[in-house]
């Protein structure tokens, strides 16, 4: 395990650097303001705390977080609905089907003009988005989970709480793990553009303000800043999910 992490660490570091050297290179060629070398970048960096870097990832962090909880949440319940009961994956799955291609940005003008600017608007962005992804890994997991299964525990006489807490459980936990890693990097990139109307707080708002400043090297430094924020969160994602997940071992 310490190795496995270890390796994992190694080839992280060597990503980064050729990311850099590539970086660099590439910024000598253009040789424009609008693309400044990796140094240049990173000395911006403490001018991001000046500019209340912190406050600015909390308000994005709470977003995410309200956002992926109640879309997991609701779409983990659906989906083992639709998994369990056929005739409520009859009525449900067109309705699942149908808001599924919706261009994601197009959910933005219409949310904001009946929930307004403020935040509701941006957290059923996140919902609307992720919910329908959710509920259909929920729901095939489920699905797939082989039915004789049940037919032991119910020869057992045990309870129906029981199923659902040794068989249909651990199925949907699998999905809603793997899911949620996809669904977070969504989440994410729709915030960005949503976090341009109606606030003055948040990474998609302080990376605009600074493009529209021109102050390139803040605005990469802040960018480089969300990544780091996304690469933690799909590392505790990561972690959550084999903790959670022992139980295949």
């Amino acid at each position: 395990m310490q190795t496995s992490s270890k390796n994992k660490g190694i080839a992280f570091l060597i990503s980064f650097l050729v990311l850099n050297v590539l970086w660099a290179v590439l910024s000598r060629m253009i040789n424009k303001d609008v693309l400044p070398s990796p140094v240049v970048v990173y000395t911006a960096w403490p001018r991001l705390l000046e500019l209340n870097l912190f406050e600015h990832i909390f308000a994005s962090l709470w977003r995410i977080a309200v956002g992926m909880v109640i879309a997991l949440t609701l779409g983990g319940l659906i989906g083992i609905l639709m998994g369990r009961f056929e005739k409520v994956n009859r009525y449900l799955d067109p309705v699942v089907y149908f808001l599924y291609p919706i261009p994601k940005l197009a959910l933005l003008p219409i949310l904001m003009l009946l929930f307004g600017l403020g935040e509701v608007s941006k957290w059923l962005l996140i919902i609307f988005i992720v919910l329908p992804q959710v509920i259909v890994s929920v729901r095939d997991a489920v699905k797939e989970t082989p039915e004789h299964y049940y037919h032991i525990y119910q020869g057992l006489n045990i309870s129906r709480w029981q199923q659902f807490k040794w068989i249909t459980w651990p199925a949907s936990l699998s999905a809603l793990l793997s899911t949620s890693r996809i669904s977070l990097g969504t989440a994410i990139s729709v915030l960005f553009f949503a976090e341009n109307y109606g606030t003055e707080r948040g990474m998609g708002y302080f990376i605009m303000d600074a493009w529209m400043r021109m102050d390139y090297p803040l605005m990469y430094a802040a960018i480089f800043t969300l990544s780091i924020l996304g690469l933690v969160l799909f590392i505790a994602i990561d972690r959550l999910a084999k903790h959670a997940m022992k139980w295949q071992a």
